[in-house]
């Protein structure tokens, strides 16, 4: 619960400016005379006051009997997603879900160790790498990724591989670990206002911004995995029809340049940016239509509709992340003190 305080500055001395804290806050931490807090000043906004000694609660995960692998990992990921840094997993389900979720902690989870481990649970430890990665150094690293799965998915289609399908599920689960780690990051600033500075972000609104277009990187690398599971169907032998295809690879550069706006915004361009992706919608639905005509009734309809829809929702999510990307650029309102009448 949020609770308001409302206290008045007092000035002690020739300079110096002071406030009371509320007793039992104080109390709750432990402070007195001497007690030692942190201000966290951002650009433009409140001032926030911290206790100097805390520490984070650890997170605790009981695995009970009958609790299945998926809800085991449900609740493993929720709680590293909301910032715990030690993880006490309790397992009374026996060792097989213990040792399963250790495997998916390698697959799915940034910067988790096991510091200990017994028969009946283990204890892990997440680290602090938000120095080494900021939420925009994942944000590009994501967006990287997931343009280059949506062309090289699109390259299967004409030389399907197995090998090559499996390496692009393997770089979805890799994208899959960066949009967890960044989710983290974003909760662990709303807890520990300290970490704003760590992950170089002076405006907490920005996260916000951040977090949308994490999430639109990774539905477009499941996007990504659906074109290429499509190379393998052994139904059809795909011929790349020009105007369709080509329209089709275009999505992959739309995408990269829409997230390439939210790393570096500019009005401008996002507008432009805006404007191109929806032509290319327009574009993608009409050379679509005209295959449709010119199909046969022998000809794989049904997989080039899979194949159009995942292409269209590519562009979609590129539109989506152009619209974060303008609304970066927008001046955000300050707090500013309000000027009273003269003479009151």
């Amino acid at each position: 619960m949020i609770r308001l305080h409302h206290r008045r500055v007092q000035q002690t001395g020739g300079s110096t400016l002071t406030v009371s804290l509320p007793k039992s806050w104080a109390e709750r931490f432990g402070l007195g005379r001497g007690g030692e807090l942190i201000e966290v000043e951002g650009d433009d906004g409140p001032l926030i006051l911290m206790p100097k000694n805390v520490a984070l609660s650890d997170g605790e995960l009981v695995i009970e009997p009958g609790t299945t692998l998926e809800q085991a990992t449900r609740m493993l990921i929720s709680l590293y997603l909301a910032g715990y840094e030690t993880i006490v997993v309790s397992d009374k389900g026996g060792v097989a879900i213990q040792r399963a979720l250790k495997n998916l902690i390698r697959r799915w989870l940034v910067g988790v160790e096991v510091v200990d481990e017994r028969l009946d649970g283990m204890v892990l430890s997440v680290m602090r790498l938000y120095e080494n990665l900021t939420p925009l150094t994942v944000l590009e690293r994501m967006g990287t990724m997931a343009a280059n799965m949506v062309y090289d998915s699109l390259s299967l289609l004409e030389n399907p591989s197995p090998e090559e399908v499996a390496d692009l599920l393997d770089r979805d689960d890799e994208v899959d670990r960066f949009y967890h780690y960044l989710l983290r990051s974003v909760n662990a600033s709303l807890i520990d206002p300290r970490t704003l500075r760590a992950v170089e972000v002076s405006d907490p609104q920005v996260l916000i911004g951040y977090t949308l277009v994490a999430r639109s990187v990774e539905r477009v690398a499941d996007h990504a995995t659906n074109i290429a599971s499509i190379s393998l169907d052994k139904s059809w032998k795909f011929e790349p029809i020009s105007d369709f295809y080509n329209i089709c690879l275009e999505s992959g550069q739309t995408f990269r340049n829409a997230v390439e706006l939210v790393l570096r915004p500019d009005h401008r361009s996002a507008l432009k940016s805006l404007e191109d992706t929806d032509e290319l919608i327009t574009r993608l639905e009409l050379s679509f239509s005209e295959l449709q005509s010119k199909c046969s009734r022998h000809d794989p309809i049904v997989l080039y509709r899979m194949l159009f829809d995942n292409v269209k929702r590519v562009v979609e999510y590129s539109m989506d992340v152009s619209e974060i990307a303008l609304n970066l650029t927008t001046p955000k309102p300050k707090m500013t003190p309000i000027k009273r009448p003269s003479g009151s």
